[in-house]
């Protein structure tokens, strides 16, 4: 490993287990809006929003029901 990050590691041991837990929760929530924003992307040049999502959604089911 790097020096750099042997020396993280070795600082991230002296931490107290509460605040092990409070680097993990923002560790993983740091990766899951890294995740988020590489899928937004990926899908950016489609130009549907969740909303026009939404309301096609809504009138697929009214139609379906009208069918029933």
């Amino acid at each position: 490993m790097s020096a750099t990050l042997d020396k993280i590691i070795e600082e991230v041991r002296t931490l107290s287990p509460d605040e092990q837990q409070q680097l993990r929760e923002v560790l993983d929530r740091e990766a899951r809006t890294a995740e988020l924003r590489r899928i937004q992307s990926k899908y950016a040049h489609l130009g549907v929003s969740s909303d026009d999502f939404a309301v096609r959604k809504a009138e697929e089911i009214a139609l379906e029901d009208r069918r029933r």
